[in-house]
């Protein structure tokens, strides 16, 4: 009886998804957590925390389609390599300023978000440069003021 009732759960909801989903929104972490780095996830929530660097750490995860990192006085590293899952980046509202010397990867990055940042529309040939086929997100002109 049990292990006709497992079968019927299996047939009857294949449209379960496995993907996981980590929120860490709001909770004022300056690293990452290390329960991030034991997990599998699909988006990865780190939006509204303190995090003045880019968790590049995460490169290498695969699956990871959505990184959530807004508001956070981050700024980018001199390379990005890696995130080739990656579909979107949320980075409104962060510290970033330079583009990164080296980027290699970001195979699937369908859209950018790098609105109020100290990156704007004159930044956007060079960006689309370093993310062909991208939607990249920026703001007019920036008039921001440092989040730190």
């Amino acid at each position: 009886m049990q292990r006709s009732r497992f079968l019927f759960i299996l047939i009857a909801f294949p449209f379960i998804s496995l993907a996981q989903k980590a929120d860490y929104s709001s909770e004022r972490l300056v690293e990452l957590p290390t329960a991030l780095m034991k997990g599998s996830f699909t988006e990865i929530d780190l939006r509204k925390n303190r995090m003045e660097f880019f968790p590049v750490e995460l490169a290498h995860m695969n699956g990871l389609e959505e990184l959530l990192l807004a508001r956070n006085p981050m700024v980018f590293p001199d390379s990005l390599i890696g995130f080739n899952d990656l579909v979107y980046l949320d980075l409104w509202d962060t510290d970033i300023e330079l583009l990164p010397v080296y980027v290699s990867g970001f195979k699937s990055l369908k859209r950018i978000d790098l609105r109020n940042t100290y990156l704007d529309e004159e930044n956007r040939e060079a960006l689309e440069l370093i993310f062909p086929g991208v939607e990249i997100k920026l703001t007019a002109r920036c008039v921001c003021k440092p989040k730190r």
